[in-house]
């Protein structure tokens, strides 16, 4: 909810949420990433370095992440699903001291362009089967997703966001994605791809 309400009041401000809702979670947040707050809870394998990811990457919207909180995750984005390399791409981006992040950013550019295929124009992940998270609400089309939204602001990526944006489309069956939370993040993903193309001045 922190990251989603974050990013659809960048597209429209109506959707922040007011200090008195937000600030309970973020330090609901806060507690569990820094081990304060616990919870034993059944999951087909382990995650709970993905859910304090998940956890990070919200705070990190809202100025609220410390570099002091990583030390408590074990690093390894080559093992993680798609989903933690594009939170911990987003945590990086935003907590600038983070020991060696120059060197995890490249790395997670790195792990992510390399899981990167097309099928014709749909875009897919070599190991999305591995992606399906469904107990944390993630999957490949939500993956997508999160990565159009992770690098629509990064050079490095400016010339693929027409494929990338081709390719998640076409993703779609029916009209729509697979699930009510890749649609809630593919609607913000193409509004704001669509709001930065018709920005981006035409040359010549």
């Amino acid at each position: 909810l922190l990251a989603a309400t974050h990013e659809a009041s960048a597209i429209n401000p109506a959707f922040a949420l007011p200090d008195e809702a937000r600030a309970p979670m973020e330090r609901g947040l806060i507690a569990f990433v820094e081990g304060k707050l616990t919870r034993d809870f059944w999951s087909p394998r382990k995650d709970l370095d993905v859910r304090k990811l998940v956890a990070l990457e919200a705070l990190s919207r809202y100025g609220k992440a410390q570099a002091r909180t990583i030390s408590s995750i074990t690093i390894a984005p080559n093992q993680w699903p798609t989903s933690a390399v594009i939170d911990w791409m987003q945590i990086l981006k935003r907590v600038g001291d983070i020991p060696k992040r120059d060197a995890y950013l490249a790395e997670a550019n790195h792990i992510l362009r390399a899981r990167l295929s097309f099928q014709g124009t749909k875009m897919i992940f070599s190991n999305e089967r591995d992606d399906y998270w469904w107990w944390l609400m993630t999957n490949g089309d939500v993956n997508s997703a999160k990565l159009m939204l992770a690098v629509m602001d990064d050079p490095a990526w400016q010339g693929d966001m027409g494929r990338l944006a081709n390719g998640f489309i076409s993703r779609q069956q029916n009209g729509a994605w697979h699930t009510t939370t890749a649609n809630l993040w593919g609607g913000l993903a193409l509004e704001r791809f669509s709001a930065k193309f018709e920005a981006t001045p035409v040359a010549g």
